[in-house]
């Protein structure tokens, strides 16, 4: 019998790939493109020492600038007994982005990014990096600091989200 956290690796890894079979036939071939530029992202997020996975998407709004939403989920343990709260773990939020590439003259395969994020649970600061490989796939890592709690965790878990520092790697495609 599979245990809860081995089928949670699996739809991980299933999630991931899916994602990856989604690549477009017309791509674009920068980290950054700028205005109209459109990433997908999914990968491994560890918050305040809970591992999970995220799922997002930013669009580029100027040369400089992008916002996006993203879903993050955390496996959480319930205290009364070995079950998982399916609902506890999981925090959708909004974002903008200033991106660094032109600003700091980068290489074309290479984004740094700042921003803020507003999510369900907790709002804070973020900074990232994008590598693109080729036309349509890369890797990012992003940490966020979770400042403060926004419209409530669960009671009975205590803060998931809030004061945490959030970390995260994974695959991104340029659409």
């Amino acid at each position: 019998m599979m245990r809860n956290v081995d089928k949670f690796h699996l739809f991980q890894c299933l999630l991931l790939l899916g994602c990856l079979l989604c690549v477009p036939h017309s791509v674009q071939a920068q980290a950054w493109d700028g205005e109209g530029d459109i990433k997908v992202y999914a990968g491994y997020a560890n918050v305040g020492g809970k591992s999970g996975m995220e799922l997002g998407s930013d669009y580029a709004l100027s040369d400089f600038i992008s916002v996006g939403g993203q879903v993050t989920y955390v496996n959480v343990k319930k205290h009364s007994s070995e079950d998982y709260h399916f609902l506890v773990g999981y925090d959708f939020s909004l974002m903008g982005n200033y991106h660094w590439s032109e600003v700091l003259k980068l290489s074309s395969v290479l984004d740094i990014y700042t921003g803020a994020s507003v999510g369900l649970r907790a709002a804070g600061l973020q900074a990232g990096v994008r590598y693109n490989f080729g036309e349509t796939i890369g890797v990012y890592g992003q940490v966020r600091q979770n400042l403060f709690k926004t419209f409530g965790d669960d009671e009975d878990y205590g803060p998931v989200y809030q004061g945490k520092t959030a970390f995260s790697l994974g695959m991104t495609v340029t659409f």
